[in-house]
């Protein structure tokens, strides 16, 4: 028997009582609150980090001109399209090793991140092929014409080039993450922010523009992708990144993929679901529906970028509940794993609803952070309020999609995930922003009707208990 097939039936241990059961590494010892408090505080800095990186890009755009902004708009889908599928391989690794280490098996834990990493470097080769060779495609099918089509072109090329040491940057801090180590991927996030802004201000004020706004993207994403390696190469750390681990070992990137497919399926149908979200609005832009004017997809990315940050929380409570989810299953306490979630499922949800309230009462002071230009500020502050509604929904889904697949169920978040978005989030947009011609407004009513919908089917999920069965 190998190692791994010996550490995996060790981890499948019946269910024991909740007394019994404690963690190991920088969670040993610690109250539940303290625990979620340890996982969830850096993850929302890390969290809050990375929004910056994307968010810098829009607001130096947002003062170029709006044909930098709709190019940053389309730009922004596919870099989301870039994070989407590399988390996608790091869910299957974060799920195994956080397994691993509630079950105290080392080995397996350092074996889960050589092949992730492997995977991920693999994968991140063929994807940023991919897009570097229809980077001029997807700008089109997303509504740009001519200088906002050229602009989006560009930049897509150069961030395609450092695709692959992306994979590096999300797929390491993911494992560190789901071995207790949530401190680190903030740490390095802060030098990825500290490079890009440097280097995006620098080199727009020289004159590169978007091409300026790119190269410094790229360039943190190879910083950040150094300093994750050297982080994982530490001796003393949760887990750690061995050259022998670094061998293809057909066995566990088996149980990698099995759970990383899945999940891959539900976040590239979620997002190209939104991409065609994108291209209606570039549709209604075309053809003037309700007279929005020709500045909708700018308008639209800058919203977006605002709603952004009040689901940062969700997105760390939902690191602090996949973390806990796989490593007290691994434990073997179901009991553990259900009240944990609940409780970073309580703190995030309430934490997103009061940045909602600020949208909803001060949405243009939030937009004016993003842009001075006004065509952007006649139609942005609109979508802000809209969405400061719907947080309840949104948190729920982020939340417990996050700590189902932690406990490795990536088929029905994918499942229902999809369902949302093909069969409620599309049609939705279409009816509200093309045929009642609402236009850019009745799109975001979609939208976040939708999210409201998407935390009902979540929820029902999770409390159906089917997550806390799933073998990995």
């Amino acid at each position: 028997m190998t190692q791994a097939v010996a550490a995996e039936s060790e981890i499948d241990n019946p269910e024991s009582s909740p007394a019994e059961v404690t963690l190991g590494g920088k969670l040993e010892g610690l109250s539940l609150p303290r625990q979620v408090y340890v996982l969830a505080v850096w993850p929302f800095l890390q969290q809050l980090l990375s929004w910056l990186v994307s968010t810098v890009d829009t607001a130096v755009a947002g003062r170029l001109s709006v044909e930098a902004t709709n190019a940053i708009a389309v730009a922004a889908y596919m870099g989301w399209l870039l994070g989407l599928l590399m988390m996608a391989v790091g869910s299957g690794g974060a799920a195994l090793i956080a397994r691993a280490v509630g079950g105290r098996h080392r080995g397996l834990a350092n074996a889960g991140l050589g092949q992730a990493l492997i995977l991920a470097v693999g994968w991140g080769v063929i994807v940023g092929a991919i897009v570097y060779a229809m980077a001029g495609l997807i700008s089109g099918w997303a509504g740009l014409r001519e200088e906002s089509l050229a602009l989006a072109t560009t930049y897509l090329r150069i961030v395609a080039l450092a695709t692959p040491v992306a994979a590096i940057l999300f797929v390491g801090g993911m494992s560190l993450s789901a071995a207790g180590d949530t401190r680190s991927p903030f740490w390095i996030m802060l030098g990825v922010n500290i490079v890009n802004i440097a280097l995006t201000v620098s080199l727009v004020a020289r004159g590169y523009g978007v091409a300026g706004i790119a190269t410094g993207t790229a360039v943190a994403w190879v910083v950040g992708a150094a300093l994750t390696l050297f982080v994982l190469r530490r001796p003393n750390g949760p887990i750690r990144l061995r050259p022998h681990r670094l061998q293809p070992h057909a066995h566990t990137i088996k149980r990698i993929v099995r759970i990383a497919v899945p999940n891959l399926v539900d976040r590239f149908g979620h997002w190209l679901g939104n991409f065609f979200v994108l291209m209606i609005v570039g549709f209604i832009a075309v053809n003037d529906i309700a007279g929005d004017g020709s500045a909708l997809q700018g308008a639209h990315i800058v919203a977006i970028r605002i709603e952004a940050i009040s689901f940062l929380p969700g997105m760390a409570f939902g690191v602090a509940a996949a973390t806990l989810a796989g490593q007290y299953l691994g434990a073997g306490s179901e009991a553990l794993a259900r009240r944990a979630v609940v409780y970073c499922w309580a703190v995030g949800v309430g934490i997103m609803t009061l940045m909602g309230v600020t949208f909803v009462l001060f949405p243009t002071l939030w937009v004016r952070l993003m842009t001075d230009q006004p065509e952007l500020l006649a139609i942005s502050p609109t979508l802000v309020r809209i969405c400061g509604f719907v947080q309840l929904g949104f948190g729920s889904y982020l939340i417990l999609s996050e700590a189902m697949r932690g406990a490795g169920d990536t088929r029905w978040p994918m499942l229902l995930s999809n369902f949302s978005t093909w069969c409620i989030r599309l049609p939705a947009v279409w009816v509200f922003g093309v045929t009642l011609e609402m236009g850019l407004i009745g799109v975001w009513y979609a939208l976040c009707g939708e999210l409201l919908m998407r935390g009902v089917l979540f929820t029902s999920r999770f409390f159906h208990g089917g997550w806390l069965k799933v073998k990995v």
